[in-house]
């Protein structure tokens, strides 16, 4: 059989997942594989794939799961933690105890972390396995946690940070990616943690150098020029963003919150780089409590232009910012892949 030429497959999955796809891990599990199997089919297969899912995939698996009878019909976020909230008491102060932290907000993160993360960790490990992709889970609000044979699984700190995970096509984790930079307030306010810029190294793989900044992180240059200084081939940005895509910028100039997006986020911020060759920007949209998600997915690639227009550096974009869809292109391997990488 002729050995296909050295390409490799982007995918963004703009999910738009319900509240009743958080009910259990079969739920969630069952969601995922759905979007999963709409984005292999949507891509030639002969190719090395990379599959990413959008920012807080995961957030709603830290207390849904444990509660979804007690919280399916609150119309808000708060009055669903403040149900969950007055039956945990008891559990959340135990963890505070336990985990020594004077902050209820984490508590309530540490109290089901366990739980949580296996839930995502298991979802995502599967699908990479059974779909033989490299698979970029989007992202989970947890605290490190370790697992050896003696301890078993266990929490290294009682930080919670914003990460996603990085998994092989054996479904092998690969690297965890914490946030460095939060949103405020909503991030700041929950008490979440603030990665060190340390903790971002791009992942040698088959497909090329990827390197991951969540959402915010990759509109600092700073961030961006580090990945590129080590060499990333393929930037990818998860992202929840909760403004309305074709209302105006928070920041204001004039723009759109879209406009902004595009004009100041991964299409532009990767031009004229040295080593960085493509983006891909995986977006949350939907309504889940009175939390909206709104964005446009896009799979972008840098022209070698600093000042490179968007249609030059869009390969592919959603064509709504609140549907579900998966945004895909087939593009020529980042130089310097290895031949074996090339099924």
């Amino acid at each position: 059989m002729q050995r296909p030429a050295a390409k490799i497959n982007l995918v963004a999955v703009q999910a738009r997942p319900e509240l009743a796809d958080y009910a259990s891990a079969h739920a969630f599990h069952t969601k995922m594989a759905a979007l999963a199997q709409e984005a292999v089919a949507a891509v030639d297969r002969r190719y090395p794939t990379l599959l990413a899912f959008p920012e807080a995939i995961g957030l709603f698996l830290t207390f849904v799961p444990f509660h979804y009878d007690d919280v399916k019909d609150c119309p808000t976020m708060r009055q669903a933690l403040l149900k969950v909230l007055s039956r945990r008491l008891p559990s959340f102060l135990g963890a505070m105890w336990q985990h020594k932290t004077p902050s209820l907000r984490r508590a309530a993160f540490l109290d089901t972390a366990l739980a949580a993360e296996k839930i995502y960790a298991d979802t995502f490990a599967s699908l990479a396995r059974e779909h033989g992709v490299y698979l970029l889970a989007g992202s989970l609000y947890t605290p490190p946690i370790e697992e050896e044979a003696v301890k078993g699984r266990y929490i290294l700190s009682t930080s919670v940070y914003n990460t996603s995970y990085l998994f092989s096509p054996q479904g092998v984790i690969l690297r965890r990616i914490p946030k460095v930079n939060l949103v405020q307030p909503m991030e700041t306010a929950a008490g979440f943690g603030r990665a060190p810029k340390s903790e971002l190294c791009p992942v040698e793989t088959a497909l090329g150098r990827i390197g991951v900044l969540i959402c915010y992180d990759a509109f600092h240059h700073t961030l961006v020029e580090h990945y590129d200084a080590l060499g990333a081939d393929i930037l990818v940005q998860p992202s929840y963003n909760n403004d309305p895509w074709d209302g105006p910028w928070s920041a204001g100039q004039g723009l759109t919150e879209g406009q902004a997006w595009l004009r100041y986020g991964l299409p532009s911020i990767i031009q004229g780089r040295e080593n960085i060759r493509y983006g891909v920007n995986p977006m949350m949209v939907g309504q889940i409590f009175d939390l909206v998600g709104q964005g446009r997915s896009s799979i972008s690639i840098n022209t070698g232009r600093p000042n490179a227009t968007l249609e030059d550096a869009l390969l592919a974009i959603a064509a709504t910012p609140d549907g579900e869809e998966i945004v895909a292109a087939t593009v020529d391997a980042p130089n310097g892949i290895r031949p074996s990488a090339v099924v």
